[in-house]
């Protein structure tokens, strides 16, 4: 045991890196048969361990819209739900009623343009009349001022002279047609007396006669009046007649002003029909309010997935985002905190080896997205790594992401060489003399059989590779 305590008290007085410095030792009685492998350097990827958790591509955690009670919860955790799947149904008599009282505020705003537009075209139609037969009575009214003038003209001007010579022709005219029915007539009267005509002849010459008699007189008067002229009593009864035309003409014309301006009513009811159907769309818009309040009642899955958490059970109050469940979907990710430094060494698509604790093995990911926006503290970016599909696998699982970021020089041996005694690990080199002698070293990761080692050992040094159970410091080994 001496030989033994001297190595390892040689080997607490050097430094990292340094070989233990060999101290001579009696051989045992008869070397062993061992196998020696040589210390080699090669070059091996150097790897930063960026640690994370698992989660969900998809996360929603699902809320109430609205105030009601909870009347049924059809899912538990761990249920899968596909998309549109019915997960809560809220209590939806209150808003059922409310639908109600929308559609019914739309009926009766649609029967209110109805109304709106019936007053419309009477008032339109009554409007037009108005103006028509306004319209008509002014034109009549110019007509009429127009005829009181023309014989006012007249008769200011009085009688002109052919006017006269034709009055004192139809004198003569007349008077001579007197005597010739005075002739006749008395001819007549004879003949009957005779019984030489039938008294009818007498009755028809008598009327000739009278006529006669009335033309002549009629003639007489009117040629007097155009040899006297026109007399004051007309003229004053002219312009009369012309005055009461002209005020008759204004006050067609006011009626007309007064038709035109009732027709203003016309745009009133045409701007009631408009408010009309704005209320018809202020009512629609309030139903489609009032159903999509309804379609809150039921809670459905947005996309397909896995309930991860229920909160809330039936006759529980739901009020306006209060979380009912949780749920998640789409592949899983280990989303881990990657330095700055690490970013360049890593792409979209481009793939990562990733250890899951729990699942014992390492899996290959690919890295699916980079977030853009670091945390300025710890000057982090979050990376997100695709994970292969695995029942093992589950959100919130702790996992390890190696990413490569370079190549060193690092010395390998044999996995079989090394032995780990009380948190120390040792190996045998063999010296020159073919003695096997022990030394403490720092090692690294194994991988595929071979074991890193960070410090105690320099290339091309000899150790024992098999065999180092029958071998003791500072023994002679034999190698076959």
């Amino acid at each position: 045991m001496k030989p033994l305590f001297l190595a390892v008290l040689g080997l607490s007085l050097i430094g990292c890196g340094s070989q233990i410095p060999e101290i001579s030792a009696p051989p045992s009685a008869s070397p062993v048969r061992v196998e020696i492998g040589e210390v080699r350097s090669v070059e091996r990827p150097q790897i930063y361990e960026a640690v994370g958790s698992v989660r969900a591509r998809l996360n929603a955690t699902l809320s109430s819209k609205v105030m009601a009670r909870v009347s049924s919860v059809e899912v538990r955790e761990g249920d899968a739900v596909s998309p549109g799947q019915v997960l809560v149904t809220l209590d939806s008599r209150e808003l059922t009623a409310g639908v109600q009282i929308a559609q019914a505020n739309l009926s009766a705003a649609a029967v209110g343009v109805d109304n709106a537009k019936t007053a419309r075209d009477m008032e339109a139609k009554t409007s037009a009349a108005r103006i028509a037969q306004a319209e008509a009575a002014v034109q009549q009214s110019r007509a009429a001022v127009a005829a009181a003038q023309s014989k006012l003209d007249l008769v200011l001007a009085g009688p002109r002279v052919e006017e006269k010579t034709q009055a004192h022709l139809a004198v003569i005219q007349a008077e001579s047609n007197l005597k010739l029915a005075k002739t006749q007539l008395d001819r007549v009267t004879y003949l009957v007396s005779e019984d030489a005509l039938a008294r009818k002849s007498l009755d028809e010459a008598q009327n000739a006669y009278d006529l006669a008699l009335a033309q002549r007189d009629t003639a007489v008067q009117a040629e007097k009046i155009a040899l006297e002229g026109s007399r004051a009593e007309e003229v004053r009864s002219a312009r009369e007649a012309v005055t009461q035309a002209k005020a008759a003409a204004k006050q067609a014309e006011a009626n007309l002003a007064q038709a035109q301006a009732s027709s203003m009513q016309t745009k009133v009811r045409a701007e009631e029909v408009r408010g009309a159907m704005a209320q018809v769309k202020q009512s629609s818009a309030a139903v489609r309010s009032a159903q999509v309040s309804l379609a809150y009642a039921v809670v459905t899955a947005p996309f397909q997935g896995r309930v991860v958490k229920r909160i809330v059970d039936p006759g529980a109050m739901a009020t306006p985002g209060s979380p009912l469940l949780s749920i998640e979907g789409g592949d899983l990710r280990l989303e881990a905190a990657v330095p700055e430094s690490v970013l360049p060494h890593l792409n979209p698509k481009c793939r990562v080896p990733v250890v899951i604790d729990a699942v014992g093995k390492q899996l290959q990911a690919t890295v699916a997205e980079i977030v853009p926006q670091g945390d300025a503290a710890s000057h982090t970016f979050l990376v997100k790594l695709a994970l292969p599909q695995s029942n093992a696998i589950h959100s919130g699982m702790f996992g390890r992401a190696r990413i490569a970021t370079g190549e060193n020089a690092a010395v390998e041996i044999p996995e079989t060489a090394v032995w780990e005694r009380e948190g120390i690990h040792y190996v045998f080199v063999v010296n020159r003399d073919g003695l096997a002698r022990l030394r403490m070293v720092t090692v690294g990761d194994t991988t595929d059989g071979r074991t890193q080692v960070l410090s105690g050992l320099a290339p091309h040094e000899r150790i024992v590779t098999a065999g180092r159970d029958r071998v003791t410091d500072g023994q002679k080994v034999i190698v076959p």
